[in-house]
């Protein structure tokens, strides 16, 4: 399968808040001006500048956006910045031919990608520079297309039952779906830090008990709660050229009235808010699974016989709780979730998160997945730019993140088309959701518009 080189940023540090970081009585919140130095890798492009890379500047607390081209030196000059918290990202395309230029051999691709980022910037009168090292990985033919986890309205459409994923085959080859694990990733939902977090807020795994992978626990790996494998013999669920599977929590038409599992009746008031997922490729069951815990079936998991089961394949550290009785995704948009090859998934290791100081039975676990085993992965965050939380994914699979305008607003993201080749869609694919990826009416294999 091929493979394209995109790019990890790495941080320098800050300051901490001092009483006069955002100006003093004279001043108040006096506009003030930045820099962000853009260097390639040290180690694999010896550091060399960034020229022509496009750094955007996005208050946490408002939304706004600065956006300004790196020059010759590498430098990103942004005149008149208000002082605040910000997340930096950066990006910069080059052709085969620039790359040779720069670099001095030919890559693999006609294009290689670089995408850096930086959270939760202080930005003042006292820091007014940093800078964003790069580094390559690989981008996977199998991409996230689409993401409906928003839910519809409460009382006239579906709520929560209609989320679904859809994978797409980005490539001009058949790829076999059996075995690809969906991870939905576990982290901080908040920009707090404490004695267990990183700067950024997100949670230090490497204080996790019983962590021995030290600083790399954070730069190396990303943690599940949750993981559903497509099953198959190896051949048994083709995927051809630019086309999709859909897995569905529940695999049912919800534009329909129904029954749920306590024998009580479900309607949905406006059909049109909501989607029919009968078709669907795979479900989320986990009816037996409970069961065979000595647990009740969800009410809402409702099996559809017609559509294929997913395998539950990580659901916590048995014996431990796990308090999700079905794949519900957040409707606020605090999730980020992988795809990825899980054979051996019974050889990875699980830790509690980094702020339990001690195990009970009712400790979770969560399964620690490397990044290079990553095939796509997709950043989702709160539609509120002030309630946002710290990235989970590291820059090299997502250097930004996409959300939906609300929770039960109907709404999926979407990735964009790139082109279309002899009648095949091209997805977009940068590693940057933030360019990849729009908002509109969840549809199971519509295209964003």
């Amino acid at each position: 399968m091929k493979k394209l080189l995109v790019l990890l940023s790495a941080a320098l540090a800050f300051t901490s808040c001092s009483d006069d970081d955002f100006g003093n009585a004279n001043n108040g919140l006096q506009p003030v001006n930045f820099s962000v130095n853009l260097k390639y890798d040290p180690i694999t492009f010896n550091g060399q500048s960034v020229n022509g890379g496009s750094v955007i500047l996005t208050n946490t607390n408002t939304g706004d956006t600065y956006t300004i081209e790196s020059g010759t030196n590498g430098i990103a000059n942004f005149p008149a910045v208000i002082p605040g918290t910000y997340n930096i990202t950066a990006t910069k395309t080059l052709t085969s031919t620039e790359f040779n230029t720069q670099f001095g051999y030919t890559p693999e691709t006609q294009t290689v990608l670089f995408n850096g980022a930086q959270e939760q910037v202080i930005i003042n009168a006292n820091v007014n520079a940093t800078e964003l090292k790069l580094k390559t990985v690989r981008i996977g033919d199998l991409v996230i297309k689409q993401i409906s986890y928003a839910g519809s309205h409460a009382q006239q459409g579906a709520v929560f039952r209609d989320q679904f994923i859809e994978i797409y085959n980005n490539s001009n080859e058949t790829i076999y779906a059996d075995g690809l694990c969906i991870g939905q990733l576990y982290g901080k939902t908040s920009t707090t830090t404490a004695a267990y977090t990183l700067a950024s807020g997100q949670f230090d795994w490497s204080k996790s008990i019983g962590m021995t992978a030290g600083s790399s626990a954070n730069t190396d790996y990303v943690y599940a709660d949750y993981v559903i494998r497509i099953p198959g013999s190896g051949t048994t669920y083709p995927i051809l050229p630019g086309e999709s599977i859909v897995i569905a929590q529940t695999g049912i038409n919800h534009k329909s009235p129904l029954v749920d599992n306590s024998g009580e009746p479900l309607t949905v008031q406006n059909p049109e808010l909501t989607v029919d997922l009968s078709t669907a490729d795979f479900e989320v069951y986990l009816g037996d699974y409970r069961l065979a815990l000595g647990e009740d079936v969800y009410r809402f998991d409702i099996q559809n016989p017609a559509v294929t089961d997913m395998e539950i394949a990580y659901w916590g550290r048995p014996g431990y709780s796990s308090p999700n009785k079905d794949f519900l995704m957040d409707n606020l948009g605090r999730d980020s979730f992988v795809i990825f090859r899980g054979d051996d998934l019974n050889s990875y290791q699980n830790f509690p998160d980094p702020s339990i100081a001690s195990i009970t039975n009712t400790t979770k676990f969560f399964v620690q997945i490397p990044n290079n085993k990553i095939i796509d992965g997709v950043e989702l965050q709160h539609y509120n730019p002030s309630s946002q939380r710290p990235k989970m994914l590291q820059s090299q699979i997502d250097a930004s993140s996409v959300n939906c305008d609300a929770a039960y607003n109907s709404q999926a993201v979407y990735r964009k088309v790139k082109s279309i080749v002899n009648g095949r869609k091209i997805l977009e694919d940068t590693n940057n959701s933030s360019n990849d990826f729009i908002k509109q009416k969840a549809n199971p294999r519509g295209f964003a518009n």
